[in-house]
């Protein structure tokens, strides 16, 4: 027969919507897609008015649809089953979306974090200015690090996940007037920095000048760096407030405990 020019094979079909062949004889033993059209030689041919339905079959499946799911829809179809799978669906891309945003300012942020600690030098200290930032504070901890403060470590990084849909990394912070009474293990609580859109904040550190300093290796020179931060802001004339912020810098990238950077950030004023 003089085949029309709206009836395509099924592997004019396949080329022209970009779909395996194999996907749709698939589709077709299942019933899911079939071709409309069975000409006098007894082949089977798709129309040109099935372009859409393929491509709303194929929208579902990349949204989440089981086939089950579609097959359920395209059989029975209403405007109402439609709107329906559609609000269901389109909250969970929303709630996708959300995720990805969220894991892709993580790395970003780990990415600028490991760049800063790659350029750093043990021991050194810097005057910056930094934007407002809003961050979330554990439970009170010892600074003893023993069972209770793993505790709330475990519990507050689960509160991240629930917040943030990430397990992020977090610091510890110690009260100014602690490091100049040389109580340099007596930290208050652990802390992370939120997403600047965000709602949900216990607490915003101002914008403005900070003394950041860089301690490589063991945690244990931590105090050295204190005296040499002390040392540097009595010298310079500044005014140490609130709280030393620290906060590991590649601790998803080091072997070696010996190579742990982290970083030290504590508002000052003149």
């Amino acid at each position: 027969m003089n085949r029309k020019n709206y009836l395509y094979s099924s592997g004019e079909f396949a080329k022209f919507t970009g779909v395996n062949k194999r996907t749709l004889h698939y589709y077709n033993d299942i019933g899911l897609f079939c071709p409309e059209v069975i000409g006098e030689n007894g082949y089977h041919y798709y129309t040109c008015f099935q372009f859409a339905q393929l491509e709303l079959i194929l929208t579902l499946r990349k949204i989440g649809l089981s086939i089950e799911e579609i097959k359920d829809y395209v059989t029975k179809p209403s405007d109402e089953s439609f709107s329906q799978m559609m609000t269901k669906k389109k909250k969970l891309i929303d709630e996708s979306i959300e995720q990805l945003l969220s894991a892709q300012a993580f790395l970003e942020q780990k990415a600028e974090r490991l760049k800063l600690g790659m350029q750093s030098k043990h021991g050194s200290i810097e005057l910056c200015t930094l934007p407002e930032r809003k961050i979330v504070l554990s439970s009170p901890i010892s600074g003893k690090y023993d069972e209770e403060d793993f505790s709330v470590a475990a519990e507050f990084s689960l509160r991240l996940k629930k917040l943030f849909h990430l397990y992020d990394n977090f610091g510890s912070r110690i009260l100014v007037d602690n490091i100049q009474k040389d109580y340099f293990n007596r930290y208050d609580s652990f802390f992370a920095y939120c997403p600047p859109s965000s709602d949900t904040y216990d607490f915003i550190l101002p914008a403005g000048r900070y003394l950041r300093a860089f301690c490589i290796g063991s945690w244990r020179q931590l105090p050295d760096i204190y005296q040499s931060i002390l040392s540097y802001a009595d010298h310079q004339g500044l005014t140490l407030d609130g709280h030393a912020y620290e906060e590991g810098l590649n601790e998803m990238s080091i072997e070696d405990q010996n190579d742990y950077i982290t970083m030290i950030t504590i508002k000052c004023s003149e």
